[in-house]
């Protein structure tokens, strides 16, 4: 069994090799250093990392140098096999195929992918922990019960990837809180936000949050990059974040845990991201009054080489306009972008 003193949640790293839009930064360098300053600080303080999804922000195409950092970063700093699950921006369909980068890593053993037969279990300052998780796309477990008897591990903690309603994601959440049996601890990714746990009786339901911040927008402005550590109550070396409060929970074999945040290296908001532009026409307000229009005009004013910004803002927009018309505005994007890569 493996010894550790807790457990660390890594959240939606979204490494790629293009700047997103109004980024200032070289982003590709910034994410995969934040990356590995997880892995290394996990290493220091004895906690096994896990990573909860949405390692690439896009599936395919990722150059081979994206990959070989990955790889040696996750080697330097964890060594083979780090715990994960897929999330939605890992794979192009809603299941993980060949052709997808994260699909690549499972292969070669750099990460390994936790499920509900493939389980990581260890021990936590004497305590047995397991680990298990669902991957985007997936139902979560009604129960777990071990190998078919009720599990005697002092924590159960499970991975997702999904849109759960929480207080602060209503607007998306599908899925509610409530108790599941033999799981103690779930930890989410997907949502870019931390969100205050949930208590249903014998589940916790913790929101990580992600640790690098894509968009310009006020959620992402009050966001703080943090990692999320499962330990027991006498662990003195993870220290939490004084502008996040602690949470205690109990699992359901009558041991006590505490939830930890650990802050992530990171720049202030205005340090990272390019002022918001007004025009004298947007002021006024669009001519034909569409805020559709007026937002493109000015992403012309904030321009990426690669023109991530426009790729970023079209993903979150287009869902307004019929699917013929949005799949032909992507379709032509994406031609634009490529001819200048």
């Amino acid at each position: 069994m493996i010894e550790k003193k807790g457990l660390l949640f890594i959240g939606d790293p979204h490494l790629e090799a293009r700047v997103p839009g109004y980024r200032k930064d070289d982003y590709p360098q910034v994410a995969i250093e934040k990356f590995a300053w997880c892995l290394r600080y996990a290493r220091e303080e004895q906690l096994q990392p896990i990573l909860l999804g949405d390692l690439f922000h896009l599936p395919q195409d990722n150059p081979n140098w994206l990959l070989a950092r990955i790889i040696e970063t996750i080697s330097e700093f964890h060594g083979p096999a780090l715990p994960a699950i897929h999330g939605n921006h890992d794979v192009r369909e809603n299941t993980r195929k060949p052709n997808d980068s994260v699909s690549i890593l499972f292969a070669g053993g750099h990460l390994r992918l936790l499920s509900m037969k493939d389980r990581w279990q260890g021990m936590v300052q004497g305590r047995k922990v397991v680990v298990g998780g669902t991957v985007w796309g997936e139902r979560l477990p009604k129960e777990f019960v071990g190998d078919g008897a009720p599990s005697q591990a002092d924590l159960v903690a499970w991975i997702t990837h999904h849109d759960i309603l929480i207080p602060g994601y209503e607007e998306a959440g599908r899925i509610r809180p409530k108790l599941i049996p033999g799981i103690d601890v779930i930890v989410n990714g997907h949502v870019h936000r931390r969100l205050d746990p949930v208590r249903k009786d014998g589940t916790n339901w913790l929101t990580a949050g992600n640790i690098t911040r894509r968009a310009r927008s006020d959620a992402s402005r009050a966001h703080i990059p943090a990692v999320v550590c499962v330990v027991p109550p006498n662990n003195a070396s993870v220290i939490n974040d004084d502008s996040i409060e602690p949470f205690d929970f109990e699992s359901q074999a009558g041991t006590p845990w505490e939830t930890r945040w650990v802050r992530v290296p990171h720049q202030q908001f205005d340090e990272v991201f390019h002022s918001h532009v007004i025009d004298d026409a947007e002021e006024e307000g669009p001519a034909d009054g569409s805020a559709f229009i007026a937002d493109l005009r000015e992403l012309t004013q904030r321009k990426t080489d690669s023109g991530a910004g426009l790729i970023t803002y079209l993903e979150q927009n287009v869902s307004q306009f019929d699917s013929q018309v949005a799949a032909e505005i992507m379709r032509l994007a994406d031609d634009v972008t490529e001819s200048t890569n």
